[in-house]
């Protein structure tokens, strides 16, 4: 798909002079000199993906989460992997329903960040509780193999977490997994 273009004509006197930019050498025809120059049109600061949704804090949670993030990934043409991606997602949307609080509608907030799609993937989930005792444990796997923060970190993911506030008032915490595009340093 060729992206949109702009035409610019830098200087011409007469608009007859410029009939045909591709086929005609404008300059030795007459005295005053054009250009044509195209430029593809590109927003500036384009997000490939941004989402958010509310996940119901149930038993089905992880297969919703996974379902969600894989089509968004998927259609967005990421260059990671996608399953690794839809997979981490879910991990973090399932602790925050089992370990975490869900907020008073019964669900936790996914959203996903991707800037482009060599970039990587910014994975955030909120929950209600604004404690998270013993994230270091929990993010290196020290709370076994199965753990969802040690796989997270297993496939290259930087974990962190931080307390939400939204006007200057605590409402819970986010967990977030970025996650790189490339398969480098990640291992299953």
């Amino acid at each position: 798909m060729n992206p949109a273009t702009q035409q610019c004509i830098t200087s011409a006197q007469d608009d007859d002079a410029v009939t045909s930019a591709a086929s005609e050498d404008v300059t030795a025809s007459h005295p005053v000199s054009a250009t044509l120059v195209l430029m593809p049109l590109q927003p500036e600061d384009l997000v490939l993906l941004q989402w958010d949704g509310g996940l119901l804090a149930n038993e089905g949670i992880r297969r919703n989460a996974r379902l969600m993030v894989r089509t968004r990934l998927t259609v967005a043409n990421w260059t990671g992997d996608v399953e690794a991606g839809a997979r981490i997602a879910a991990e973090l949307a399932s602790n925050a329903a089992r370990h975490g609080r869900p907020f008073t509608d019964g669900r936790v907030v996914v959203r996903l960040h991707l800037p482009s799609e060599d970039d990587e993937l910014c994975i955030e989930v909120d929950d209600a509780d604004p404690a998270f005792a013993d994230f270091e444990a929990a993010a290196d796997g020290h709370r076994g193999a199965e753990s969802g923060l040690g796989f997270a970190r297993r496939q290259g993911a930087r974990l962190s977490w931080e307390v939400k506030r939204v006007n200057g008032l605590v409402i819970g915490k986010t967990v977030r997994a970025l996650v790189p595009a490339g398969r480098e340093g990640a291992s299953a």
